[in-house]
């Protein structure tokens, strides 16, 4: 089954539903067009929208700013994904005592091994059992 393809959560449609909510009052405030560049450089660089930016920024005092997620930091998610797949995949096979585990090990081992390569040391080939210390 293709993990895109699932419902979500009833909890999360409930958060998306506030999200979406229409606003509908205006709020506003008189500023110099420098402090109003100064906010928009700010909600930019919080990766948030202006009004979504000043609407935190009124409500609470701040705004953590999550930078958007490099294709390395995707990448590693990816892998880490794969890496779990395969964890499940093998306490599975180990409970039903079937042998293939011992397969599945191996493929592990040989992703474990490409992210080293791709990721961490991307200059160094590692050579065959220097990473079974």
């Amino acid at each position: 089954m293709n993990r895109n393809n699932r419902k979500t959560a009833r909890w999360q449609q409930q958060e998306k539903k506030e999200q979406r909510m229409n606003k509908t009052e205006f709020i506003k405030v008189r500023c110099t067009l420098e402090e109003k560049q100064r906010i928009k450089s700010k909600a930019e660089s919080t990766g948030r929208k202006f009004s979504d930016y000043c609407r935190e920024m009124l409500l609470s005092g701040e705004v953590i700013s999550v930078p958007k997620m490099t294709d390395n930091e995707k990448e590693a998610i990816e892998v880490l994904r794969r890496t779990a797949y395969f964890f499940m995949h093998i306490s599975n096979l180990i409970k039903v005592k079937d042998d293939a585990w011992v397969l599945i090990t191996q493929s592990l081992s040989y992703l474990a091994r490409e992210a080293l390569n791709v990721s961490l040391i991307p200059n160094t080939v590692l050579r065959k059992g220097q990473l079974n210390s």
